[in-house]
């Protein structure tokens, strides 16, 4: 999945249109095109207990689920979770247990996309957002964001099958500039992580482009350490040629 591009440059280049989340995630939105006046509740309760567990709203006209509310164990007076359909299929699940976070789910296959994680200390800032896998529903890719709840501190790219990441990038303090690329590869068994730093700020259109410049400085780095190699086997070819050693070579 790639990450839109946003064309106001002072703002994350890899952010999603936070505008548009958020009057998706707004609480209490209608959803399936229902009014308040065409809803039905049904009301269930704890086994042997006159205490709410969850209410459940349908529509009176398609009789079709459209939220349901979930309150806590402990306290039934407060909101633990509430999930939300249209068609009867849920579409965001709104969890309000140790901070806020909301999930969405994709419609005609039922399974989840993305969960936006809020700060527990103020819940209008975003702290954290997954995107998973479609296949294995396994978190893919991890923004991380600043206090501000605005600036990404970092993205991390996972592979949905091995859990591992496989790229990280940085982002300079209050910018949308990369201050460094960490790339992670497996050869022969081995991880392998290479890092690019970029002194200069730079800004990508879009991640096609960071790819590129980051398959260009990988080419371009084990092209730099091949030639090294090369040289380095050259010169110990030479010394024993001679029947010289290191100790006899002379600095300048």
């Amino acid at each position: 999945m790639n990450l839109p591009v946003v064309k106001n440059q002072s703002v994350h280049n890899f952010l999603f249109n936070i505008s548009n989340s958020f009057k998706f995630l707004k609480d209490g939105m209608p959803l399936n095109g229902s009014k308040p006046d065409d809803l039905k509740k049904e009301i269930i309760y704890r086994h042997n207990s006159n205490i709410v567990e969850k209410i459940i709203e349908y529509n009176t006209v398609t009789n079709q689920k459209v939220r349901v509310t979930k309150y806590d164990y402990f306290n039934n007076k407060k909101i633990s979770a509430v999930e939300e359909y249209i068609d009867d299929v849920k579409v965001r699940a709104t969890c309000y247990s140790m901070f806020k976070s909301v999930t969405e789910f994709d419609k005609k296959s039922g399974k989840k996309f993305r969960t936006t994680n809020y700060s527990h200390k103020d819940e209008s800032k975003i702290s954290s957002i997954y995107y998973y896998d479609s296949e294995t529903q396994n978190i893919m890719k991890m923004c991380v964001y600043r206090p501000d709840g605005k600036n990404i501190a970092f993205v991390k790219e996972i592979s949905p099958k091995t859990g591992m990441v496989t790229r990280c990038i940085n982002y300079k303090k209050n910018s949308s500039a990369v201050s460094s690329v960490s790339k992670y590869e497996i050869l022969g068994g081995t991880l392998v992580k290479t890092t690019f730093f970029y002194n200069a700020p730079i800004h990508f259109a879009s991640d096609k482009m960071l790819d590129r410049k980051i398959t260009a400085d990988t080419l371009n780095m084990r092209a730099l350490e091949t030639f090294k190699k090369k040289n380095t086997d050259k010169l110990i070819d030479n010394l024993y040629k001679n029947n010289n050693n290191f100790g006899m070579i002379k600095m300048s």
